[in-house]
């Protein structure tokens, strides 16, 4: 026998096993849903998330093939895969949010130490109240409450003369005003959280479904 008519069969065996494959996962792919668990009573198994066309869903999605339960698995998917990232959104506009909250909250006020006393300062001297800054410290604790770890303290300010209690009371106003923001977009960080840990269960349920049909020979 040539050369030729040798590689000739064996590609028309390697045809003929290609062929058997692909009929038995055709095969596989067309089976009802129903067949998935063949001693469950009639009408009992079925494929609730497959979209229906008639008045008679229940009916349908027991005659769904496996190759539409897939299609309807990986549409499930692509939904989830779109909700995460939304609320992957959701997690970074509270970041942004907490910050801002976070800084207004984290403001000191800067005094300065004045006196135009003659020889002596301590005849006439006071404190005025002429900036603020931002303590770093209480930065970064507000900052770790918003994202879940510690929480929000009412701060104390110590007023420096009656002279400065106008600028003080705006001062405290911003405070107490970042606190009330801060906490508020803590609840919704820990929404946007939840809703991932969620999603991504889902997700996983999902991709073994996926899995499962596959390696039934359902692509």
């Amino acid at each position: 026998m040539s050369n030729a008519a040798i590689a000739l069969g064996v590609a028309g065996v390697a045809v003929v096993g290609v062929g058997l494959v692909l009929a038995n996962q055709k095969a596989e792919a067309e089976k009802k849903v129903s067949e998935l668990a063949p001693t469950a009573p009639p009408g009992t198994v079925q494929a609730p998330n497959i979209p229906t066309h008639t008045t008679q869903p229940s009916e349908e999605q027991q005659n769904a093939t496996l190759l539409q339960l897939l299609s309807s698995y990986r549409s499930d998917l692509a939904r989830l895969q779109s909700e995460r990232l939304s609320a992957e959104i959701e997690l970074q506009q509270a970041e942004v949010a907490g910050a801002t909250a976070c800084e207004g909250y984290a403001q000191d006020p800067e005094f300065t130490y004045r006196c135009n006393g003659f020889p002596v300062c301590g005849w006439n001297e006071w404190w005025e109240l002429t900036g603020q800054k931002t303590n770093q410290t209480v930065l970064g604790q507000c900052k770790a409450a918003v994202s879940g770890v510690g929480g929000l303290y009412e701060r104390t300010i110590e007023l420096r003369g009656e002279n400065n209690r106008p600028r003080w009371e705006s001062l405290m106003a911003i405070i107490r005003q970042g606190q009330a923001q801060a906490q508020t977009v803590a609840a919704r960080y820990q929404m946007a959280r939840q809703k991932i840990a969620s999603i991504d269960a889902q997700i996983a349920e999902v991709q073994k479904k996926i899995s499962d049909l596959n390696a039934k020979g359902v692509y």
